[in-house]
């Protein structure tokens, strides 16, 4: 399907400002920088997810799968989720261990692992525990770590949900729009063809949707634009004129606005 030049501009655009952002970063990091290693690694690899989610989006799109972008436009989302979870608790740096350890704790407390698998999970987690250079750190981190409860979510108890994350940082808009595109996520009734230009077409085939490729596309610019600032204003990378740049040019486009979002 041919997609605007105009978009597909705006796409590309924030591709190589996500590539500048982790560009400022890196150099920071080898100089005096306000962030730790951790959070910095979880900041990496985040960026680097939700900007493969959103050249997926595209990629689906020009194919004819306009509605699986629901998918990952929700997951675009949930970068921003774990990376507001980190930044905004009074430890940060320990929040950042809890997000990328978390499934080695996992590993550590379930029998149906090998027992060399667990041992070498337990022997990861030492190591980013001792890492953390805090007595008191190092001393919540093995509390938490030999707890006898363990939530699926990683950010529990500290926070109660997605829901409540997104409510204190994130904003009454962006709950809704997790919500609706949670729907397909979970294979609902509403959500199955949600980004479908007729959602009553139900057809197992590749196909045009200009109208809906169109939004998802500026969703996901939209979505992706915010996560790369949440780690240009928590860092301090300096790119407040280009972040200002994007928002103006998104704006700017009209399109089938179904989740009211944008």
């Amino acid at each position: 399907m041919i997609i605007s030049k105009k978009i597909i501009n705006l796409h590309d655009d924030l591709i190589s400002f996500g590539s500048k952002i982790q560009e400022i970063s890196s150099q920071k990091m080898g100089n005096e920088h306000r962030v730790s290693e951790r959070i910095y690694s979880v900041f990496f690899k985040i960026t680097a997810y939700g900007i493969t989610l959103h050249r997926a989006v595209l990629t689906l799109c020009e194919s004819g799968w306009t509605h699986i972008t629901t998918v990952l436009l929700r997951s675009l989302i949930e970068c921003s989720i774990n990376c507001l979870a980190i930044i905004n608790n009074d430890f940060p740096n320990y929040m950042a261990f809890k997000y990328l350890y978390h499934p080695y704790v996992q590993i550590i407390k379930d029998n149906q692992y090998k027992k060399e698998i667990r041992e070498k999970a337990r022997l990861e987690i030492d190591k980013a525990i001792k890492d953390l250079n805090n007595k008191s750190l190092q001393d919540k981190a093995n509390d938490y770590v030999n707890s006898n409860r363990l939530d699926n979510f990683w950010f529990k108890p500290e926070e109660k949900g997605i829901g409540s994350i997104i409510e204190k940082y994130g904003g009454k808009e962006i709950k809704f729009v997790y919500g609706a595109l949670s729907m397909p996520v979970h294979a609902g009734h509403l959500g199955l063809f949600l980004f479908k230009d007729d959602s009553d077409d139900i057809d197992i085939n590749p196909c045009e949707n200009p109208k809906m490729s169109k939004s998802a596309l500026i969703m996901s610019c939209r979505l992706l634009v915010e996560l790369l600032n949440i780690r240009n204003s928590y860092e301090r990378l300096g790119c407040d004129s280009e972040y200002n740049g994007f928002q103006e040019r998104i704006r700017k486009f009209k399109y089938d606005n179904r989740l009211k979002f944008g």
